[in-house]
């Protein structure tokens, strides 16, 4: 009898320890496989976005197609999009062929996940992208020779560098928590970020340099300005009901210095008026991203 109640006793007290610490054992792929913090422990605190990648194909309606490779390491970040069957709209605006590859590049300004132990968070992600491209207008080699919609310069050369920049902000709030077993994940293998206030801020500056030459390569007497710039900026507030907009990542690395999540994209946005052809654009890929404490940052 005696014997059979230490058995009893050591086999209570082995689930309480293993219920005790079910989240300090491996989950992610990265994972430590034993930690003396839990899950939730180590992933509440101040974190700097550190890297951050998406891979995506976006395709139009027109028919064009958009590869997209934004990448962050550090304070760098990059935008390679590969266009082909480029609609004419975007090849005006980007002075581009039907087949090409533009490549902007900038600096993150803010990059933070403020993960709370009370089961909120803050999400913040602003980032500037660049580029200067240039655009040739040759009397005798354009299908609109300058001289017809600029009379000013007639019989000259003429070209438009443009420096264009993208600023994006990016701000979430809301709730957060674990995901338990399901769809064969494991228990806190994920987590949801369910966002209750979200707002998204774009700001878009282009500066265009005229320069125009006669046939001796003089700069031309010009009757207007030579520089000029226009903006842009669109601001989109909104508000969800708890649970109603989310993002869900599942978690690959969980260390109190290092945490990397990572998820799969696949929608489709369509957007219809009566009697026109509307707007649809599906979007597949993927995104990984890395945190690091705030203060070391």
């Amino acid at each position: 009898m005696m014997r059979n109640r230490k058995v009893l006793v050591l086999f209570l007290v082995a689930v309480m320890t293993a219920t005790l610490f079910e989240g300090c054992f491996k989950k992610g792929d990265e994972d430590p496989f034993i930690s003396l913090r839990s899950r939730k422990a180590r992933i509440t605190q101040d974190w700097e976005v550190s890297g951050f990648e998406g891979k995506y194909l976006v395709k139009l309606n027109s028919g064009e197609n958009r590869f997209i490779d934004l990448k962050q390491t550090g304070n760098e970040i990059s935008e390679t999009t590969e266009y082909t069957k480029m609609s004419q709209t975007t090849q005006d605006s980007l002075s581009a062929g039907q087949d090409t590859t533009i490549v902007w590049k900038g600096k993150i300004n803010d990059a933070y996940y403020k993960i709370k132990n009370d089961g909120s968070f803050e999400f913040v992600y602003e980032y500037t992208l660049e580029k200067t491209h240039r655009k040739e207008y040759l009397e005798n080699g354009y299908n609109q020779p300058i001289s017809t919609f600029w009379p000013a310069f007639p019989g000259q050369n003429f070209s438009v560098d443009s420096v264009m920049k993208r600023n994006y902000r990016t701000v979430y709030k809301g709730r957060w928590n674990f995901l338990h077993n399901e769809d064969g994940y494991k228990n806190k293998e994920r987590i949801i970020f369910e966002i209750e206030d979200a707002v998204n801020i774009t700001n878009l500056s282009t500066t265009y340099i005229f320069d125009a030459e006669d046939d001796d390569g003089v700069f031309p007497n010009n009757p207007v300005d030579t520089t000029f710039s226009r903006q842009s900026l669109e601001s989109v507030s909104n508000k969800y009901a708890n649970g109603e907009r989310s993002i869900l990542w599942e978690i690959n690395k969980l260390r109190s210095k290092e945490v990397t999540f990572k998820r799969m994209l696949d929608h489709i946005y369509t957007h219809a008026l009566t009697g026109t052809e509307g707007y649809k654009e599906t979007k597949r890929g993927s995104e990984s991203i890395e945190l690091i404490p705030l203060e070391d940052k």
